[in-house]
């Protein structure tokens, strides 16, 4: 299965190149600023957008996107009115490398970041155009408000070239560790420190029906496809697969160090023992939902730090009973651990391919987030329907039930492309209903997590050209027979030296390439 997988992906990138080149030769570029509709300088401008549904089950389960209220509202708001089509977050690579390879672009493209394997070859093929003179020339708020930082990202830009506009992470440690403190409160549980300390509780999750149907079909750890949101032991070794480490003059992927074994072997044996779900390497986010939420029966899992408080009122519609608590990640052998601690730039970026006839107006859309009258809407809806105004105080109807906070994400989450977080709203956050989980779990997440040596490098070339060479590769083929007992953690050093051999050791050459230049 994953050897066809690879094989099609690598044919398939391989054809783009090919497709690229053509497409930028028959397509007719515009020159930044230049305005060939004639709506930029007034009047309504149509704009249509490529975007991830984000996973988010309200976005997904819109009969029409395009005729949302809130959609509708942003538009009025920025004078524009919106053509969203959606690509799916579950397939979201995929449907990406298909757009590409079909040749038709949006006005403005939401994509995993410029140096990323599905984009940066068309950065290199010129289907993007560069921002640089946009935004002087249009864009006050733009320059104002997104730091130098967040511009000189690998996420954004590529060799002085500006070609996407960023969000930004408010919470940059991404996930943190979430447990059902009814569960723990129930059983006595103290809140665990080390894998050992986790281990005993997931045990007691499994064991002791803290949800008290006599049933044991408790889930003690539920995590998703390719160990997204199951990190933490990794994090415990510092050798979070994504991340790299300076190791002797080298940067490695943390995914071949030694203490991967030592990770390993303990993903292992919570396998093994039914203490992580034994479905999670291939389960998807609606799934992963639909246990914790809607069954209500998982004990601990890891998320986004900025919305702890929609996770507890979405189980409790199902689980009244049920109450969640942040906790720090286990710690490994040097007492520390966490999940990566990630850039200031969002992992999604915006982009306008060449093709759009009016740029102009794109940049000013994106430049109208930062306008006040937009900032209240993406944090509060729409006036008489979600808030009221009294005077200069705005009164919010915080989401009480599992619609209302689903609807709440179209406008605080979906809808805001870029820009401040709602989270940095002190008087928002304040008085909303489990308000306090929030601050627990921006306070957790600041307090620990993991650098990656490799943050800000743009993807090595071989790894552009060698998919399988990354994470979701042979990695996580390797790691998925081990832990499911198809294949010895013995073999791992066997490994190692085949991914070095297919490409590895060129891989580990340009990424240290890269440091030693960025380092200096």
């Amino acid at each position: 299965m994953f050897k066809l997988k690879r094989k099609s992906l690598c044919l398939t990138l391989s054809i783009l190149f090919l497709v690229f080149t053509a497409l930028v030769g028959c397509s007719s570029k515009t020159e930044s600023g230049t305005d060939k509709s004639g709506t930029s300088n007034g009047g309504s401008n149509n704009i249509n957008i490529v975007m991830t549904d984000r996973g988010i089950q309200a976005v997904e389960a819109s009969p029409d996107i395009k005729n949302d209220k809130y959609v509708k509202k942003l538009g009025e708001l920025t004078n524009t009115k919106l053509d969203i089509e959606l690509l799916s977050w579950a397939e979201y690579e995929q449907n990406l490398t298909l757009m590409f390879a079909g040749g038709e672009y949006p006005d403005l493209m939401e994509v995993n970041g410029v140096n990323s394997p599905q984009v940066a070859p068309a950065i290199d093929a010129g289907v993007f155009i560069p921002l640089n003179d946009l935004i002087e020339e249009h864009a006050p708020n733009l320059k104002k408000f997104i730091t130098q930082e967040q511009w000189d990202s690998p996420n954004v830009s590529k060799d002085g070239q500006i070609y996407a506009i960023p969000s930004t992470n408010y919470a940059q440690n991404w996930a943190v560790v979430m447990v059902r403190k009814d569960w723990m409160d129930k059983l006595n549980l103290e809140i665990p420190k080390t894998i050992e300390d986790y281990s005993n509780m997931l045990r007691h999750f499994r064991d002791d029906d803290p949800n008290g149907n006599g049933k044991r079909d408790e889930i003690p750890w539920s995590a998703r496809e390719n160990f997204r949101y199951g990190e933490a032991i990794f994090g415990a070794y510092d050798v979070i697969p994504n991340d790299w480490k300076y190791i002797d003059g080298e940067l490695i992927p943390n995914f071949i160090r030694p203490e991967m074994k030592e990770a390993l072997a303990v993903y292992k044996e919570l396998y093994e023992e039914k203490l992580l779900d034994n479905e999670f390497l291939v389960q998807q986010g609606k799934d992963f939902d639909a246990k914790i939420k809607g069954k209500g029966n998982v004990g601990m899992f890891i998320h986004d730090p900025s919305y702890p408080d929609k996770w507890q009122t979405e189980i409790q519609s199902n689980t009244p009973s049920a109450e969640l608590e942040v906790i720090p990640a286990p710690v490994g052998p040097d007492g520390k651990g966490g999940h990566t601690i990630a850039s200031p730039v969002g992992s999604m970026v915006w982009a306008i391919p060449t093709t759009n006839e009016d740029p102009v107006a794109a940049i000013k859309f994106l430049d109208k987030f930062y306008n006040e009258d937009v900032q209240t809407f993406l944090t509060y809806g729409i006036e008489g329907d979600t808030y009221t105004i009294d005077g200069e105080k705005i009164n919010y109807k915080y989401p009480t039930d599992q619609k209302s906070i689903q609807n709440e994400t179209l406008y605080q989450n979906f809808l805001r492309f870029i820009g401040p977080s709602h989270l940095e709203n002190e008087e928002f956050l304040s008085n909303r209903p489990h308000g306090d989980l929030i601050k627990q779990a921006i306070e957790v997440s600041k307090n620990e997590g993991r650098e990656n040596d490799g943050l800000g490098m743009s993807n090595p070339k071989t790894l552009l050209e060698r998919p399988e060479l990354q994470k979701d590769g042979l990695w996580v083929e390797f790691a998925a027979k081990v832990i499911t007992g198809k294949e010895s953690l013995d073999n791992f050093d066997n490994f190692v030296a085949d991914w070095k051999k297919r490409g590895g050791d060129q891989v580990i050459n340009e990424a240290t390439e890269w440091h030693k230049s960025a380092k200096k």
